[in-house]
């Protein structure tokens, strides 16, 4: 609902017990005003009992009120004629669109229509409301001519009327004026002065009320519903002074005027909100289209605005032009056609079929959902038993697996300290060999060229140990290789001083010691490798579906890593020649699943179990164990890892893909090119020093020693591709080493047969074809040498040389 306006200057009074008895003051007073006590109820609209159905008013003439009623009936007939004009420009306004639009020429320009658009619209936003308002067309030409003379007919509605952006830009240019002060241009305000009416009380007064330029504007806009309320207003102030005048202060009097005023305001609100001509037009539309329905003649309505049309549209800011457009039925006669009518019953007949077409579909869509659902409890009542055995299955298989994870948790910690401790021993011991093996060679060098005042200190120390390790070495191939020659520099010198040696051996039986009671404290499913893959694969017989969906197939290498690395520590694959296949962990994965008739023995997963875990667990191990204890220089332990990697081609997945395998392959070339460049070593003598015995014997010992290399190199051939093996045999050691050699030593002895006999022994057939004539020119040109000083000594060996030559010419 809404607020009753309180008429101001009244107050209410509470009601005493003899509220309704005259006071001896008063009676004086109800001669002249005569009410009664009962007052309008509320509750309802009504127009008797507030009229004066029950109550009489009684005031004097008075000459100042005819006058004000007959300035307000002035007013009125001015509001009138303001309608009337504004009806007449409309008018005039349509027939201009209509006669411009039919124009096709141009006759302004472009700035010129925007120009005439802004303004009109600035000018007529005031006189046209939002239902009234024409959709002008941008391309549309409008006669300036035409447009002028209405301009110029109406120019009181044209001229002198502003928008409200341009009053609230006026209000800000005024505001800025009075706080700048006198610019030019402008002319000093005076808000000190404050124009008052006559019966105007004092209220709070805003800052924009003290400018007396809005007090007198000539241009002001005049509409029917602000002077009629205002003049409502003005009325009613008029007639309390006179009240007051007249009777002086009455307070039963001002009450029930108070209450005659808010019953006269709720029920003209009331009216307002009950009442619109939009509603009296759709009425009378629909009273039109029900007699053309019927055939009846509709009667004829006076469709022009009555006075009381007028107050409600002023009221409620609505109004509405033109009729609405019919939307009824377009038979205006009272004659029904058969054809229309059996029209109608095939249409109700479709409609009816499409309906039934659609609910048997329906129906058939639930029937046969209906048959599914049972068909599938059917299948689910069936698979009762494999469910359970399922569920059962799957909660044996978490109790378990959740105690084999706390168990693998303590010892992998364990097989990763005992594992560490071997592996730091074998590097340290692989450490002082190769450092001992370069300081001897260092040593050797430096007592060819100073002769032998270069053994004093530490060097003739150092040299002393060495010619008795080299002398234990050829007494023991005398008693084990009788009958078998044997070149200096192709041993290894291993040895160690006893203390060394019985330190390490103590530390290996320490480890063997731990890796062999470390699963006592467990029950045999959790430290047989053997039980906890048959719980893998029992899982894997009953749902394999949820197996492979679980990702456990990726899982098993990692459970199955402890079990396999504790295995691989006690081989020790670079001491002890090993053959993975021969392995405890390997037949055991090789074997998974066959206990269990219920699985296919070719299954995907149980073939790739082993290849995953050599590829995920075997070769990690191997990269650690290459890049901490192998060298290369040492022929048995080359040997030994190739017999352990023999495996590695038959498998399919170890590939240049895998990034694992070219980890393994990247350790390998790494340690063998540290070895071609810091233990391969060819010392260049002046012809005199090579002829005596200890220089031409340190000659031909780094000779071997490059030799034995290459029969390292070549020892893994089944894991180094032929290309990789080209270019660390021919490149960086024959055609570095061998061929320097060849060059600075004698060519006609004995021991250069030998020499060479080794090289080609060597230099097998894929190594051959893969390089060219370009490849060995150094190699071909330093035979040719030796081959002629060979024929010039009188051996036959020339011609093996020869035969070799053509074999690399190809």
């Amino acid at each position: 609902m809404f607020r009753k306006p309180k008429a101001k200057g009244t107050l209410r009074v509470r009601k005493t017990e003899a509220w309704d008895e005259p006071d001896g003051e008063n009676q004086d007073d109800c001669a002249v005003i005569e009410t009664k006590p009962v007052a309008a109820p509320r509750a309802a609209i009504s127009f008797d009992v507030d009229e004066g159905a029950d109550s009489a008013f009684k005031v004097k003439k008075d000459k100042k009120k005819v006058e004000e009623l007959k300035r307000q009936h002035k007013l009125e007939e001015e509001a009138e004629q303001i309608y009337k004009q504004e009806k007449e420009r409309k008018e005039a306004l349509e027939k201009i669109v209509k006669k411009e639009k039919q124009s096709k020429e141009d006759k302004k320009t472009k700035n010129e229509k925007q120009k005439y658009l802004d303004k009109y619209r600035d000018k007529s936003a005031k006189h046209i409301s939002n239902s009234e308002s024409f959709d002008y067309d941008e391309h549309l030409d409008i006669d300036s001519d035409a447009v002028g003379s209405v301009s110029s007919k109406f120019a009181s509605v044209f001229e002198g009327i502003p928008d409200s952006r341009a009053v609230f830009e006026a209000k800000k240019r005024r505001e800025r004026a009075r706080r700048e002060g006198a610019q030019d241009g402008y002319i000093p305000l005076d808000d000190t002065q404050k124009i008052k009416s006559k019966n105007e009380r004092n209220r709070l007064i805003r800052e924009d009320e003290n400018d007396d330029s809005d007090e007198e504007c000539t241009n002001k806009f005049y509409s029917a519903r602000e002077l009629l309320r205002s003049e409502e207003d003005r009325r009613r102030e008029e007639q309390e002074g006179f009240l007051e005048r007249e009777h002086g202060d009455d307070d039963e009097g001002d009450r029930r005027k108070d209450e005659d005023s808010e019953n006269e305001e709720w029920e003209r609100q009331q009216i307002r909100k009950g009442v619109s001509r939009r509603e009296i037009g759709q009425l009378r539309t629909e009273k039109r289209n029900t007699s053309k329905l019927f055939g009846h003649v509709a009667p004829v309505e006076d469709d022009t605005a009555m006075d009381m049309d007028i107050d409600m549209d002023m009221d409620m800011d609505v109004q509405v032009v033109g009729k609405p457009e019919f939307r009824g039925p377009r038979n205006t006669g009272g004659v029904v056609k058969i054809e229309d009518i059996l029209a109608k019953l095939k249409l109700r007949i479709q409609e009816r079929d499409e309906a039934l077409n659609f609910r048997k579909e329906e129906k058939r869509k639930i029937e046969q959902t209906i048959e599914e659902n049972k068909s599938l409890i059917a299948k689910l009542e069936m698979g009762l038993p494999d469910q359970s055995t399922k569920y059962t299955m799957y909660q044996e298989l978490r109790v378990y697996s959740r105690s084999l994870l706390e168990c693998l948790n303590e010892k992998v910690a364990e097989i990763n300290s005992i594992v560490d401790k071997k592996r730091d021993c074998g590097r340290a011991r692989r450490v002082r060999l190769s450092a001992r093996r370069r300081q001897d060679m260092m040593d050797q060098h430096a007592e060819c060229m100073q002769g032998k005042s270069a053994k004093m200190g530490d060097a003739a120390t150092r040299a002393a140990e060495r010619e008795g390790r080299r002398g234990r070495r050829r007494r023991e191939r005398e008693t084990t290789l009788t009958g078998i020659s044997h070149e200096e520099g192709l041993s290894t010198d291993d040895e160690e001083p006893t203390q060394q040696s019985m330190a390490d051996q103590k530390t290996c039986d320490e480890v063997e010691a731990v890796a062999s009671v470390l699963f006592a404290d467990a029950l045999d499913e959790y430290s047989d490798l053997r039980k906890v893959l048959g719980r893998m694969t029992d899982w894997l017989a009953v749902d394999s579906k949820s197996f492979q969906d679980a990702y456990v197939y990726l899982c098993l290498p990692k459970l199955c890593s402890p079990y396999v690395r504790l295995e691989m520590l006690q081989a020790d694959v670079l001491k002890n020649e090993t053959v993975l296949t021969s392995m405890q962990w390997f037949k055991i994965a090789m074997l998974a699943g066959s206990e269990n008739a219920e699985i296919d023995q070719d299954h995907d997963i149980l073939v790739e179990l082993a290849p995953a875990i050599i590829e995920k667990v075997v070769i990690p191990f191997l990269i650690d164990t290459i890049k901490e204890e192998w060298d290369p220089m040492s022929l048995r332990q080359t040997k030994n890892l190739a017999t352990f990697c023999s495996i590695f081609e038959k498998l399919p997945n170890l590939t240049e893909k895998s990034k694992q395998f070219n980890a393994f392959l990247s350790a390998i070339r790494e340690k063998i090119c540290e070895c071609i460049s810091d233990d391969l070593f060819m010392p260049i003598f002046s012809p005199n020093v090579i002829e005596q015995p200890a220089c031409r014997q340190f000659h031909d010992r780094q000779y071997w020693t490059c030799i034995k290399l290459i029969k390292s190199i070549n020892a893994l051939s089944s894991l180094i591709s032929v290309a990789a093996r080209f270019e660390l045999v021919v490149e960086k050691c024959v055609n570095s080493q061998c061929v320097m050699a060849f060059r600075t030593g004698t060519k006609n002895d004995v021991s250069v047969e030998r020499k060479i006999r080794g090289l080609i022994a060597e230099l097998d057939d894929p190594l051959l074809m893969m390089g060219g004539r370009t490849s060995f020119r150094q190699l071909i040109s330093t035979l040719e040498m030796v081959a002629e000083a060979q024929n010039q000594a009188g051996r036959n060996f020339h011609k093996d040389i020869k035969k070799f030559l053509t074999k690399l010419e190809r």
